[in-house]
């Protein structure tokens, strides 16, 4: 899917176990790809992963497994995320580092595809 290799944040590999998490859920979701696409990322934006939609990213053992995997990658991402907002992202609920990393990264990750082609 084109709108998945064009991110920003492509470069990372994190973001091909990110594309996986997103085809995999797309067939829940009536149209085209892209209206799929659109429709997955919509309901992200309405609860994100908190609401549980994202399977890979309801347990924390889970979440603390992806983070060892992909530390470096989530972290970079959250530096430039805190870098072109201008101040720290604050963990507000308080969840465990791995749990709000895996869950900041990979809805910074769609929200940004989101802007990026359907705004």
């Amino acid at each position: 899917m084109k709108a998945l290799e064009k991110s920003i944040y492509a470069e990372f590999e994190v973001c091909q176990a990110f594309n996986k998490i997103i085809l995999s859920n797309l067939g829940s979701y009536d149209g085209t790809k892209k209206e799929q696409l659109k429709s997955f990322l919509e309901d992200l934006q309405n609860g994100g992963c908190m609401s549980g939609m994202i399977s890979e990213f309801i347990y924390h053992a889970d979440c603390k497994k992806f983070y060892i995997e992909h530390l470096d990658d989530l972290e970079n991402i959250r530096e430039d995320l805190e870098d072109s907002l201008g101040e720290p992202v604050k963990n507000r609920h308080r969840m465990p580092h791995y749990t709000f990393m895996c869950w900041l990264c990979f809805e910074e990750y769609c929200f940004e595809i989101y802007r990026s082609h359907f705004e």
